[in-house]
């Protein structure tokens, strides 16, 4: 079956009313393992349809359905078919939440160990703590997983996106970042840490504490001190380790951005972690001017009026980045 006629499925289901026998027959549907990949897709699909429409119109049905398909379970079977079944299951009870909230939490209800998924949606953020006391902040379009209890040698998490960690001190357990082909492995310290699936680039800023970072291009591993970030490229292999300010790199977990006297490159580095998107600057650009100014519900679009009004520079802004350039005479 089709992506789009699955989502169609999907959307009758859980924007309207649907008699008692249809719901039985699409939860069946939902638990068969047939279709999985293109079932995930289009639940990921409508949830950000969900969560990026103007309305925010009262979901409470929708959310008493949820309760109910997330205690739906099949006849005891083989663990692996529970665990797929379970896995739309929640995946589309998951759909429902995030039409009350800017994130949603899926438990994987099977034989096997629960696993927590944690995710967030294009242009929102959430603040979670794990269950051995770890505080994270997890960025938009990001996705952290993790096991319901830690094992007894580490505390270990998967990151996909961008994340903020006060990881909770235990130093019998360390606590360790999966990024695909780089991990970072902490005691107990505040970072951040961010990994881009489609572009192979994993990077950490240590804020306070020490980290080591580990990668698979390397056996030895590298310790980072506070104000230094590693940037890791999965394809080539190359590592760059530079000093910079970490609170650049981390202010996007703040309620408000506040810039006083700061040069405009600092600027661009918080302003690309506080909407998530890349901002780039022509070469006759000067990046060492200083503003002031702050950022608190304004958009991107009317951040970077704020700034082409102060400096007088000129911006080019769509869907994927956003650049500034010197203003363009005519003869």
């Amino acid at each position: 079956m089709e992506r789009r006629q699955i989502r169609e499925l999907i959307g009758r289901f859980l924007h309207n009313d649907v008699p008692g026998e249809l719901q039985t027959q699409f939860r069946r549907w939902m638990l068969q393992p047939g279709d999985g990949d293109e079932k995930e897709a289009a639940l990921r699909e409508e949830w950000t349809a969900v969560v990026e429409s103007p309305a925010a119109a009262d979901r409470s049905e929708e959310l008493q359905r949820l309760r109910h398909t997330i205690r739906m379970r099949e006849a005891q079977q083989r663990r692996s078919r529970i665990f797929r079944r379970i896995r739309y299951a929640a995946a589309a009870a998951a759909v429902l939440l995030f039409a009350v909230g800017e994130y949603y939490y899926v438990r994987s209800a099977s034989a096997v160990p629960a696993e927590i998924r944690l995710l967030t949606a294009r242009g929102s953020k959430g603040e979670f703590q794990l269950p051995d006391g770890t505080k994270v902040w997890l960025n938009a379009s990001s996705r952290l997983t993790y096991p319901e209890t830690f094992d007894r040698r580490e505390r270990r998490v998967t990151l996909e996106g961008e994340a903020y960690f006060e990881v909770a001190h235990n130093t019998s357990h360390p606590f360790v970042v999966d990024m695909n082909h780089m991990e970072i492995e902490v005691l107990g310290t505040t970072f951040d840490a961010r990994y881009e699936r489609a572009s192979g680039i994993a990077e950490t800023t240590l804020n306070s504490g020490s980290i080591c970072v580990r990668t698979s291009r390397s056996q030895q591993s590298v310790r980072l001190r506070p104000d230094e970030r590693l940037v890791f490229n999965e394809t080539s292999g190359s590592m760059i380790i530079e000093q910079v300010n970490a609170s650049n790199y981390n202010s996007w977990i703040q309620p408000t951005l506040t810039f006083f006297d700061m040069t405009l490159e600092d600027i661009i580095t918080n302003l690309e972690r506080w909407f998530n998107v890349p901002i780039g600057t022509d070469a006759s650009v000067d990046r060492t001017i200083r503003l002031s100014f702050h950022v608190r519900h304004e958009s991107l679009e009317e951040t970077l009026q704020v700034i082409s009004l102060i400096t007088g520079l000129q911006y080019t802004l769509d869907s994927e980045s956003a650049t500034f350039h010197t203003a363009r005479t005519t003869r």
